[in-house]
């Protein structure tokens, strides 16, 4: 399938300056100064652009539900040997897969780290060791670059060089910004002895050691990332919820961020879902999942260009098809079509569930109001649609009955729901091509890869995942990664 990655004009005039950039880096003679100038007389001339509300983009939850006292709090509650044990966390041993997958390893990370009582501390291969463009898989903003000038060979001359800036962060660290309250500060330990190498190595085995730091302090270290984490997640999930009530289980949510009081109500939780839904509404609490400044910036601008009125009220319905059919969804698939009275899995009407079926989650009782005189009064519904089958997905909407035009239907006899996609164009898009596979055969052909083709893709997952996050209703599966996600940042 050809892919188009051409974003809305307004977003492309302003927001993705990759085009430019290589232009730059071809011919060395450009100044980023005067296109700086540019964006900051685009954003302070327009309302559309004034990013006076990048805070509440910086996150995948509403600001108000955030309390930002925690990282006082945490520095209260710091001993002096806050660095003494530690966790070192690999974001890039996951790296070739999609957000999801990406963001639900970190969260496994912050729970392991809270409950072993220990600080994370974010490890990133070094640029010479990255095995992506721009030194991280989330792409390149154009705040990564910085123009340095290098001598020709005539002394009144000089060309401009574009590089990516030493200190702008690498890998995993370019997309969200590690809090302080979980890292307690720390920083990668034992550098006289152990690289980014031997750190690589023991992550593979999720090993234990004590290694000593230049000044002499002795440092328990476990190293993790990738499947590991998640095997050794797997293995001790269940004993993470037990002996309730204990003093364990009140430091860990305090590790999290409660409050004393909030410490106590947790540890007298005894059910498995009620505590892993309270620790995972402390995270939230606490706004664990912090995008980085220039993520929210360009998230906003994106989400500025879209049809869909997100200062309304809307309901989101998120439809993973694609790679996941092949395996994770398969048998709920074959569930859904044996309810229908298909009962042979290798010949179901198609290897999907029909987007109707997600429609019908408001084919509940009494879900239609009813006025005095007993007459259904009709339910007006924004409904933006995520999915990495556009195509097929608009051809089923165009295939129900009852529209009122072509991207409006009367649902039920009383739910008028207007439809809204990504505006980007109608292809799907996945951070590392075209799944978690990668690319297809012949990308190349169509511009291949590049940093800032990747940092397209990147914002444009991060509005879904944010539109999903904050919508009023919720409608989607948890068979993807992405569906987890957002289950969790919605608790």
């Amino acid at each position: 399938m050809k892919r188009s990655h051409t974003p809305p004009l307004a977003y492309g005039a302003v927001l993705f300056v990759g085009a430019a950039v290589s232009t730059f880096l071809l011919s060395h003679d450009g100044s980023i100064s005067s296109y700086s100038d540019f964006f900051g007389r685009e954003l302070s001339e327009g309302s559309l652009y004034s990013l006076k509300d990048a805070e509440k983009y910086s996150n995948l939850q509403d600001v108000s539900d955030i309390d930002y006292s925690i990282e006082e709090r945490a520095q209260a509650n710091n001993a002096e040997d806050k660095c003494s044990r530690l966790i070192l966390y690999l974001p890039d041993t996951f790296a070739d897969h999609g957000h999801g997958s990406q963001i639900n390893n970190y969260i496994l990370g912050v729970t392991t780290s809270t409950y072993l009582d220990r600080a994370m501390v974010l490890v990133e291969p070094p640029m010479d060791m990255n095995t992506y463009a721009g030194g991280s898989q989330f792409g390149c903003p154009i705040d990564a670059f910085r123009e340095t000038m290098t001598q020709t060979s005539s002394l009144r001359h000089q060309q401009a060089n574009w590089n990516v800036a030493s200190d702008f962060p690498l890998g995993f660290s370019r997309l969200v910004d590690h809090p302080s309250w979980l890292s307690h500060g720390c920083e990668v330990p034992c550098s006289g002895t152990h690289s980014y190498k031997d750190w690589r190595r023991l992550a593979n085995r999720f090993d234990e050691i004590t290694c000593t730091n230049p000044d002499g302090t002795e440092v328990n270290v476990m190293v993790s990332g990738g499947s590991r984490l998640r095997i050794h997640f797997r293995k001790y999930e269940s004993s993470m919820t037990l002996g309730h009530p204990s003093l364990a289980a009140e430091k860990w949510a305090t590790n999290l961020g409660a409050t004393p009081v909030e410490a106590e109500i947790f540890s007298d939780l005894k059910g498995k879902r009620e505590i892993w839904d309270y620790v995972l509404g402390l995270m939230n609490k606490a706004g664990f999942l912090r995008f980085r400044p220039w993520i929210a910036r360009d998230v906003e601008l994106f989400l500025k260009s879209f049809e869909l009125p997100m200062e309304e009220s809307y309901d989101a319905i998120h439809v993973r098809r694609g790679d996941k059919l092949v395996e994770e969804a398969r048998k709920g698939v074959a569930r859904y079509w044996m309810l229908q009275g298909h009962r042979d899995e290798n010949n179901l009407p198609s290897d999907y569930v029909p987007f109707a079926a997600y429609l019908k989650k408001w084919d509940r009782p009494n879900a239609c109001p009813v006025d005095d005189n007993g007459e259904v009064q009709v339910v007006k519904r924004n409904v933006y649609v995520a999915t990495d089958d556009p195509v097929v997905i608009r051809e089923e909407i165009a295939a129900l009955p009852n529209h009122i035009s072509p991207n409006t239907i009367l649902w039920n006899d009383c739910h008028e729901l207007t439809f809204y996609f990504n505006p980007t164009d109608d292809s799907a898009f996945h951070l590392n091509g075209d799944g978690e596979g990668g690319f297809e055969e012949g990308h190349e052909i169509e511009g291949g890869d590049s940093c800032f083709r990747r940092y397209h893709r990147n914002i444009v997952s991060i509005a879904d995942m944010m539109i999903l996050s904050k919508a009023r209703t919720f409608i989607g599966e948890y068979s993807s990664n992405w569906g987890m996600v957002i289950r969790t940042m919605r608790v």
